[in-house]
């Protein structure tokens, strides 16, 4: 019999909760807070978007030339194992991992090398340790000695979800007792400039599956869950948020950008993390979809729902927290995640913030506006990204 894998804890920053405090990050999501506003990291009066979903750096504590990505995931990273109790539960380094998803990594620090003149030579070399996208992660290895599997994964906009999932995969197959897994980025013109020219930034405001939606908005942050196996978190007596029950990923096959109109991939992955999980696609309670709030991305995702889930994906309550969190990357995966075990736990969904006219080809609930109280028993999360990458996970009680 293959063991339960559970959440024990979790840690989470962004810009609706720049002081890392959880229930700041739960409330506002709840509430159906904005967090997408004008621009405050660069210049961006030369682009027809102004706006993003950013935390004010001078709440990140940084030291001088730290880079905002690393500083972020620290934060979520330590207090993911001090939510989890970890440490007191005398767990083994060797045998615990960490699994960071990210799409830039430490870009920031890249930019800073290669367009300022005059740089000391040990500001050099510091921008370089925190350039490569492995050095996040080997970075939050290091601060807690962690000799386990230590991955970093790339597979844009799905990086998230495909860590949480490779680290629930790592636990089950033995290779470690305990992972943290979950993702950082942060927002940089570099990533602006590009999804302005593709013509995919909201002018003001993200709003999924809405008939006039205008393209989706960039956004940062950090978030970490701790998995390990139920019997350990049992036996220490653990708080249990609820457990991994499937995972999956699949690619569309397509194009480098646009996603398969039908959603081939997306649909895929949902149905084999559902078949894994056991349970039926009509036992889904919940859905956290990608709903970037572009066009062709909603349509996709209403479409792959309906393969996926049958005559459930028109009654299923389905919300995107992209409205209010802007797209976050790498860490927007690992956010959804949170939100839906958060779900679980109070049962209440969050809602899709900004919504306004339905489109007739976004035909699901897509909870506008408000929360709503739910009985979540298990929840779908959807993450899809550049070159057809999606991943899904099936998260449920214990």
């Amino acid at each position: 019999m293959t063991e339960t894998i559970v959440v024990t804890g979790f840690g989470v920053i962004s810009p609706l909760n720049p002081d890392g405090d959880p229930g700041c990050f739960w409330a506002a999501l709840r509430a159906g807070k904005n967090g997408v506003l004008p621009v405050l990291s660069f210049d961006a009066s030369r682009y027809p978007c102004k706006v993003a979903a950013e935390i004010p750096r001078g709440m990140l504590g940084l030291a001088e030339g730290e880079d905002p990505a690393m500083q972020m995931a620290r934060i979520a990273f330590e207090r993911s194992i001090e939510d989890a109790d970890l440490k007191q539960a005398g767990y083994d380094p060797k045998r615990t991992g960490v699994i960071l998803g990210t799409v830039l990594g430490g870009v920031v620090s890249g930019d800073r090398y290669f367009r300022v003149a005059g740089l000391r030579e040990e500001e050099k070399k510091r921008l370089l340790r925190q350039y490569p996208m492995r050095a996040v992660a080997s970075s939050l290895a290091l601060s807690g000695r962690i000799g386990g599997p230590v991955l970093t994964v790339a597979t844009a906009c799905a990086s998230g979800t495909d860590a949480v999932g490779i680290g629930y995969r790592k636990i089950r197959s033995g290779e470690a007792d305990a992972v943290v897994a979950g993702g950082v980025d942060a927002v940089t013109e570099f990533s602006f400039s590009g999804f302005s020219a593709l013509n995919a930034l909201t002018p003001d405001k993200v709003r999924p599956f809405s008939k006039n939606r205008s393209g989706l908005a960039l956004g940062e942050g950090a978030a970490f869950l701790v998995l390990e196996r139920a019997t350990s978190a049992t036996a220490r007596g653990a708080r249990i948020l609820g457990r991994v029950a499937g995972y999956a990923s699949a690619s569309d096959a397509t194009h480098l950008t646009a996603p398969h109109r039908d959603g081939r991939g997306l649909s895929s992955a949902a149905a084999a993390a559902i078949r894994e999980s056991d349970l039926d696609p009509s036992e889904i309670d919940y859905v956290s979809a990608h709903g970037t709030g572009t066009l062709y991305n909603d349509w996709m995702e209403t479409r792959a729902l309906k393969t996926s889930l049958g005559r459930r994906a028109g009654s299923v309550p389905v919300s995107s927290i992209k409205a209010i969190l802007g797209h976050a990357f790498g860490a927007a995966g690992a956010m959804e995640a949170l939100a839906c075990f958060l779900a679980i736990r109070d049962g209440v969904v969050p809602p899709t913030g900004n919504f306004e006219e339905r489109d007739p080809e976004c035909d699901i609930d897509c909870v506008p506006n408000r929360e709503r109280s739910v009985t979540v028993r298990a929840a779908l999360s959807l993450s899809a990204g550049f070159g057809g990458q999606n991943a899904a996970l099936v998260l449920a009680r214990r």
